[in-house]
């Protein structure tokens, strides 16, 4: 068995001598081409990472807002009102096509008013303590 060990070693080290020049080519090209992709595949990692995270957070959101009491509600709309903001959180003058923008044209699906603020607003959680107001 350590006579078939070394033999393999040797193998190797006489592979790795007499090819050096090759497998270092060999190398060197592999290594282009990894530098080459990794951004596109960083990329693409970072897009389904992305992806995900705005689907947990739109699930979380959409939780959120149906455990949240009416007085949860009210607190939200006395912030719109204070910050000079129309139902939507936007200027008071906003005008939206299709009169909302809770309704998207492309999918023909409509949001919770509540979850898109609070998508838009998402610090509004914490900052008016949100947790509070769950049923």
């Amino acid at each position: 068995m350590v006579k078939l060990l070394i033999f393999i070693i040797i193998i190797g080290a006489l592979v790795g001598f007499l090819w050096h020049d090759e497998m270092r080519s060999w190398i060197v090209d592999w290594s282009f081409k990894a530098e080459e992709q990794a951004p596109n595949l960083i990329n693409q990692g970072k897009d389904k990472a992305a992806d995900l995270l705005n689907q947990a957070s739109e699930k979380w959101v959409d939780d959120l807002v149906t455990n949240l009491t009416t007085d949860g509600k009210v607190k939200i709309d006395a912030w719109l009102k204070e910050k000079n903001f129309n139902q939507y959180g936007d200027k008071l003058q906003t005008m939206y096509t299709g009169g909302t923008p809770l309704f998207n044209e492309a999918t023909g699906q409509t949001i919770d008013r509540y979850v898109y603020l609070l998508q838009k607003f998402p610090e509004l959680i914490q900052d008016l303590n949100l947790d509070q107001y769950l049923k």
